[in-house]
């Protein structure tokens, strides 16, 4: 099992939920497929949604589209699909983060989630240090064109292969930021998944606990500084899980 798998489930078992061979997995935003075809070898019940299609080397994307283990969303017409009640455990890793329908979003999963399921997601916050999609610091916080065009200015960039001057670049992560992210502040993101679920938390620390060495060390100083996992929540990552209502 791959590590950001089993931190899911370690996390879920620290929560005190189950998750066993009947548990029916939806991945939000699953990207290629991997953990969806990872879970699926593992013996598991799993499926993937997104709004468009990732293709990765050794993943058979198209393979699990034909299937129907894959589904895409119509964003014109948005919902999630999948019956009602058919589902236990939703979970997405850096995907909320681009959601600017949030309303429609966490509604639709609760739909489809079977009356004990549950979901879980991270997502970075927008006040780190760096915005991990176009590295310029608090751009998610500062989110001007002169800002940006400033630290490109100075040399930072991403992956991106298709800007090959320091306007073109500006223009592409400014259009970026403003139209396909989309950060909420921690109020906002638990009021909009209290609308629909009951019990929802932030688990940073939970997160921490279960990720490489510095987590681990995190994890650790929480027991003295209690107030660490609130800290890691506003500059770095945000976990949420939420539950349905009681029938």
């Amino acid at each position: 099992m791959s590590f950001e798998l089993a931190k899911k489930f370690n996390i879920i078992k620290d929560l005190g939920f189950e998750i066993n061979r009947d548990t029916v997995f939806m991945d939000f935003g699953c990207g290629s497929g991997k953990m969806v075809r990872e879970l699926i070898d593992l013996g598991y019940t799993a499926y993937g949604i997104d709004v468009r299609l990732t293709l990765e080397e050794g993943v058979d994307t198209m393979g699990m589209i034909d299937k129907g283990i894959i589904r895409l969303i119509d964003l014109e017409n948005y919902k999630l699909p999948f019956e009602d009640n058919s589902v236990n455990f939703i979970f997405s890793h850096c995907v909320f983060e681009h959601v600017g329908n949030y309303s429609e979003s966490v509604s639709e999963m609760s739909r489809v989630l079977k009356p004990d399921g549950f979901c879980l997601h991270a997502f970075p916050s927008r006040f780190r240090p760096i915005e991990p999609h176009i590295f310029v610091p608090f751009s998610a916080v500062i989110p001007a064109y002169w800002w940006i065009h400033l630290w490109v200015s100075l040399g930072v960039k991403n992956e991106w292969k298709d800007c090959t001057t320091i306007k073109s670049r500006s223009h592409r992560y400014y259009n970026y930021l403003k139209n396909e992210t989309n950060y909420l502040s921690k109020k906002e993101i638990r009021h909009e998944f209290g609308m629909k679920f009951r019990d929802v938390k932030f688990c940073e620390n939970l997160f921490n606990k279960y990720s490489p060495r510095r987590g681990k060390y995190l994890y650790s100083l929480s027991k003295i500084f209690p107030f660490i996992p609130n800290l890691f929540s506003t500059f770095h990552t945000r976990l949420v899980f939420a539950r349905l209502p009681e029938k």
